[in-house]
């Protein structure tokens, strides 16, 4: 027994050794970065002596198993390099929760770390160089993009390294069947996600003060929902005496289809795209599209959506919003976000009309972290990661670190620590200590998070029980749909001048300067010269090869 523990204790040193060198600084060509990995191999072992080295190399490597034969922390320091998006004005080596990461493994990371205005391009450009980093963690990449680089053999296939070495993030991944969400077409896995509740993030948002004032019920119908509007801005709805300074409906730029959530099929955002009497429809073209018009200018030519909804911006939405008790709707991804943290208890998530019909996302987000093949040893990075997919790890990433960003109280609920080393309000705190930040991050939300004491952040926590109310009403309206790198260019062409047009007709039929009726034909002749049916005919034919 002897030998065999001073053989395994030896054959662990040797693996120590191998992996010491961690992953180039920037990438090489293919041949190159082969010819390193083949330096750093070691020897083909019989079954008895990796049985024997992995059980050295969890005696040797640390206290805290992380997958495969991999443990942390690493007997000897290991450097990586990476591109990754800053938290707000925080790299991510400058966040306690980053540092904590790095520690507990013996890892360290060069972050090249950029600011989110400039981070598609910058990575883009960086990868079409040549010279590149280890990894791409926060970089805000997304499917297309990853099959892009998977196919150039830029990015380097996961799903191997996902089940032998991250068995946290494979557990889930089989509980909740997310495989399939992170499936580029090819059939490889070229980024690990970030996993949250599922729901939805922007939502519509109805003054339910308002609603108690004129003893309303909250509509069940988009029949209902006019009568609603219109008494809002009729009946002095927020009791200071004057009926005419409520605004029934505030719309921004890019929010104008966010009602038809609310219609009787499962309409998807991302593909203006819906499930109907079994078929894939491109909603935009249909006489469904056509009511939606006409039900919004009916809003905007009565004085019940906001004559300002087709120009301004978030920002002018705010200032109206927080300027005093004006607004009896509104889409905006938590109420506090338009009306203030004073006021946005005021204000309700509408109920969806239809059964399992309202759209919400799967919580499964692309594109939180890949791998180069400039990396020599992907293998402990996904170990690595591991970690932020169990509920510590979770905790690490979205809260921080116990007694120094967080506490519990007494009856088991947590709250922000403010007014510390890591800042003096709850946004700061979170992008100086957390992994959150601008882009989706490589973790799971713990369970935990939904623990949070009202103490603090009373808004958070009414924003997350609203989130969850709507969650359980609603479904996932497509399948993953995995479209090819070509495909995918494609409908980025088409779109640039479709989804323009899309809104552009709204406005102006909304405002008048187009009339529906006579316009229908014109509006749907110039749809299919910019390739409407092309378009659609793409999202029919990856829908039919995903539900196969």
């Amino acid at each position: 027994m002897k030998i065999k523990k001073v053989t395994a204790l030896f054959l662990a040193a040797a693996m120590a050794m191998s992996v010491m060198t961690g992953c180039g600084s920037n990438g090489g060509s293919a041949s190159e970065n082969d010819s390193k990995s083949s330096e750093s191999k070691p020897a083909e072992e019989s079954k008895e002596e990796k049985e024997e080295s992995d059980a050295g190399a969890e005696s040797a490597g640390g206290e805290e198993a992380s997958g495969g034969s991999i443990t942390f922390p690493l007997a000897e320091t290991m450097e990586f390099t990476s591109f990754s998006g800053m938290n707000q004005s925080y790299t991510l080596p400058d966040t306690l929760a980053m540092q904590e990461a790095m520690s507990r493994a013996n890892i360290n990371i060069t972050f090249d770390s950029v600011l989110s205005a400039d981070l598609t391009e910058k990575r883009n450009l960086m990868l079409a160089s040549g010279e590149y980093p280890d990894m791409l963690f926060k970089s805000g990449i997304g499917m297309g993009d990853l099959t892009k680089y998977g196919g150039q053999g830029i990015l380097i296939p996961l799903e191997d390294l996902i089940h032998e070495y991250m068995p946290n993030l494979t557990a889930k991944l089989d509980e909740i069947d997310g495989w399939q969400y992170l499936t580029s077409p090819d059939g490889h896995i070229y980024s690990i996600p970030e996993i949250s509740a599922r729901g939805e993030i922007n939502l519509f948002w109805l003054n339910k003060k308002w609603l108690d004032n004129l003893s309303l019920e909250e509509p069940k119908s988009m029949d209902d929902l006019y009568e609603v509007l219109k008494a809002f801005k009729e009946q002095d709805a927020n009791g200071n005496g004057d009926p005419e300074d409520e605004i029934p409906f505030s719309l921004t730029q890019g929010d104008y289809l966010g009602l038809l959530k609310y219609s009787g099929f499962s309409y998807d955002e991302g593909s203006m795209c819906a499930v109907i009497d079994g078929k894939l429809t491109y909603v935009p073209t249909t006489d469904y599209f056509r009511e939606y018009v006409a039900y919004l200018a009916k809003l905007y030519q009565e004085g019940l959506l906001e004559q300002t909804s087709f120009t301004q911006g978030g920002e002018q939405q705010q200032a109206t919003g927080q300027s005093g008790d004006v607004y009896g709707s509104f889409w905006t991804m938590g109420a506090f976000l338009t009306v203030g943290r004073d006021n946005d208890d005021d204000y309700v998530v509408m109920t969806p009309f239809h059964e399992d019909t309202y759209p919400i996302i799967t919580g499964i987000k692309v594109g939180t972290m890949a791998i180069t093949d400039a990396c020599e040893h992907p293998e402990v990075l996904m170990a690595w990661a591991d970690y932020l997919y169990s509920e510590e790890g979770g905790i690490l990433a979205w809260m921080g670190v116990e007694g120094k960003t967080y506490q519990v109280a007494d009856n088991g609920k947590w709250e922000w620590m403010l007014g510390g080393e890591y800042g003096d309000d709850i946004a700061t705190v979170r992008s100086s200590a957390t992994i959150q930040g601008a882009q989706n991050h490589p973790s799971i939300q713990p369970d935990f998070w939904f623990e949070m004491s009202p103490e603090v952040d009373a808004d958070e926590v009414y924003l997350n029980n609203e989130r969850q109310r709507i969650a359980g009403l609603g479904k996932v309206p497509l399948p993953m749909m995995a479209y090819t790198e070509e495909d995918n260019a494609q409908i980025a062409t088409f779109r640039a001048d479709i989804d323009g047009y899309i809104n552009q007709f709204i406005a102006q039929v909304c405002t008048g300067e187009v009339d529906l009726e006579s316009g229908w034909d014109t509006y749907l002749e110039t749809m299919e010269a910019m390739g409407a049916s092309a378009l659609a005919e793409l999202h029919e034919k990856t829908y039919n090869a995903a539900v196969q």
